[in-house]
């Protein structure tokens, strides 16, 4: 019992390490996205799930409609696709980290405007159902640097509150994470 606490106290400890910036994180990147007067590219939406990996300019329409509606910034959808990261783990932050080092070698080879971002969503499901199991995203700089990531799963509130079942209630997933790091 006490090494079932302490295995899941860890993994508490690991996952804020990862989230709270020690893995690439510019805060930079992100102060100057926050400031507004960015241009970002959305990319299509990664759709993986355990039947098939897709992409969908649908999705990546209404991230980029949230973040105009918003003001953050002048958001228009691109037909630019990184490498899709189609391993599935057991490991999620091990996905996020895998899907965001093919963006970033992705984007460095693009030459990007200055004053420009790129960001990227991935939506997993798993099962006959095909079950939303989580939401990734991560916004890099027009020199691949990290501004923003993020991984939302069942563990979260901002999931908790949608409990997805459609693409559409992973955007909103994804609003509601988009949301939290723009609050900060």
């Amino acid at each position: 019992m006490k090494t079932k606490n302490v295995t899941k106290i860890i993994g508490v400890i690991i996952a804020i390490i990862f989230f709270c910036g020690c893995s690439g994180l510019s805060k930079i990147a992100l102060e100057k996205f926050i400031s507004g007067k960015q241009k970002v590219l959305v990319c299509p939406v990664h759709i993986l799930s355990n039947q098939e990996s897709t992409y969908d300019t649908i999705m990546a329409k209404k991230i980029a409609a949230y973040i105009n509606d918003k003001k953050y910034a002048d958001a228009s959808v691109t037909q630019l696709c990184p490498p899709p990261n189609n391993e599935w783990r057991a490991d999620e932050a091990k996905m996020l980290t895998i899907s965001i080092d093919l963006f970033i070698e992705y984007v460095k080879t693009i030459n990007l405007p200055d004053d420009t971002y790129i960001l990227y969503a991935e939506f997993f499901k798993s099962g006959q159902n095909t079950k939303v199991r989580a939401v990734h995203y991560c916004l890099l700089n027009n020199k691949g640097e990290i501004a923003m990531r993020g991984l939302i799963n069942s563990h979260w509130d901002e999931f908790k509150k949608v409990n997805p079942k459609t693409d559409d209630d992973c955007v909103a997933v994804f609003i509601n994470g988009f949301e939290e790091k723009m609050k900060k």
